[in-house]
């Protein structure tokens, strides 16, 4: 073995004993963390999950306050039925019937033959007449203004004729019915007429 050998030989047996004496590197353990990072933006939200069952009925609460009462005013009434059992008397002025069937509020007037509005509101006034012989053309006035006009003639028999009409009416108007016929063919056979009206529903105030 040359000089070259030993010092190899010897330089590995020193270096052998020098790794056997130095302490080992620690290695860090396989499931150390590292130190927490950012925390990322929060993700979608999750589908709805299934509605958990109806909760149990919870006792009746306190009675409400009790509401204000308002008196309610009465309704207005009117009402007439007038009969006239005679031949019409002078055309084209109110016809004046002689007796009253109703007429408890007074609102017509038997010396005149005028029903006057007391309560502004919707009436409903008509007529029946029955014929013998006799013509009949009858104008439903309001306030001097002819409404409606009802004509018939029963020459040989008896006939019925009637007519009702719906007019709204203010306070103090007024409505009557007046013949349209003159003095000398009123006179003809019998006549027998009967002129009504009543308050359908008043004007509403509120």
């Amino acid at each position: 073995m040359g000089s070259v050998d030993v010092w190899i030989l010897v330089l590995s047996v020193v270096s052998a004993m020098a790794n056997a004496k130095s302490p080992k590197a620690s290695t860090p353990p396989c499931n150390s963390q590292g130190i927490p990072g950012i925390q990322g933006p929060p993700g979608s939200p999750g589908s709805p999950g299934v509605p958990g069952m109806p909760g149990i009925t919870g006792p009746p609460g306190p009675p409400g306050r009790r509401g204000d009462i308002n008196e309610c005013p009465s309704s207005s009434k009117s009402a007439f039925a007038v009969k006239l059992s005679d031949p019409f008397p002078v055309p084209f002025h109110p016809i004046v019937f002689k007796d009253i069937l109703h007429n408890l509020q007074n609102d017509f007037n038997l010396t005149t033959g005028m029903f006057t509005c007391r309560n502004a509101g919707v009436y409903h006034f008509g007529f029946d007449i029955e014929l013998f012989q006799h013509p009949v053309k009858l104008g439903l006035m309001k306030n001097g203004i002819q409404v409606l006009e009802k004509e018939a003639r029963a020459k040989y028999s008896y006939k019925h004729v009637s007519e009702t009409a719906i007019l709204q009416l203010m306070i103090e108007d007024k409505v009557w019915l007046e013949s349209k016929l003159d003095t000398a063919e009123t006179k003809k056979g019998l006549i027998q007429s009967v002129f009504f009206g009543y308050l359908l529903y008043e004007n509403c105030t509120t």
